[in-house]
């Protein structure tokens, strides 16, 4: 198993520093989290498309990956579809330069269930032809419209592909869905390529 960190609300913080924090924890990657910040704008950010070459070897020497990116638009928001679509694009153009091989992606919780699944389905089948040519997996994670996974096995089984698959958000699928490790697993399988672990505070009615 390989151990990756979050660069979530890290936004000031440089590849350097990163970098550092890997090498001090002993972990094996990072993961990146929120394109619009400098050091993917920014020509000479670490993770812009004329640095990635660089990048890629400075990761290499330092033993590190990077194994996934992370969209934060809610992909079942249909009012920000557009928004969406053009943010996932982006950051397939960004994993392809890089060599990340998973995109996470979110839905949040909706009123109309139904129709934020549909929703979705609709903003899959527009981006996931790019994800095939690109052999990129998008990863759905196990939270808010998907924190139960059945629905989520639901859901993927109607596209049976192998560039669509789950990302395991631990503490959503718990406290969110209320379900066991062993039932996550009963329901996704090999479906999950990717776990996400979190602080959490257990609450007890």
């Amino acid at each position: 198993m390989k151990l990756a960190f979050s660069t979530k609300g890290w936004h000031a913080s440089t590849f350097e520093e990163f970098c550092q924090v890997a090498g001090d924890l002993h972990f094996q990657g990072i993961e990146l989290h929120n394109i619009y910040n400098r050091l993917f704008t920014e020509k000479e950010g670490a993770f812009h498309d004329y640095t990635a070459a660089v990048t890629r070897r400075r990761l290499y020497e330092a033993g590190l990956e990077i194994p996934c990116i992370d969209c934060i638009c809610d992909i079942a928001d249909k009012a920000s579809e557009e928004q969406a679509a053009q943010e996932i694009a982006r950051c397939m153009e960004i994993a392809e330069n890089l060599r990340i091989p998973y995109i996470r992606l979110r839905a949040e919780a909706a009123a109309d269930k139904e129709a934020a699944t549909e929703q979705v389905a609709a903003l899959m089948a527009q981006v996931l032809p790019a994800a095939q040519e690109k052999k990129l997996t998008l990863l759905i994670e196990t939270t808010g419209l998907f924190a139960i996974t059945a629905d989520l096995r639901a859901f993927l089984d109607r596209f049976a592909c192998d560039q669509l698959a789950a990302l395991w958000q631990v503490a959503a699928a718990y406290g969110g869905g209320g379900e066991t490790p062993e039932q996550v697993i009963e329901h996704l399988g090999a479906y999950v390529r990717h776990v996400h672990l979190q602080d959490a505070v257990r609450t007890d009615d």
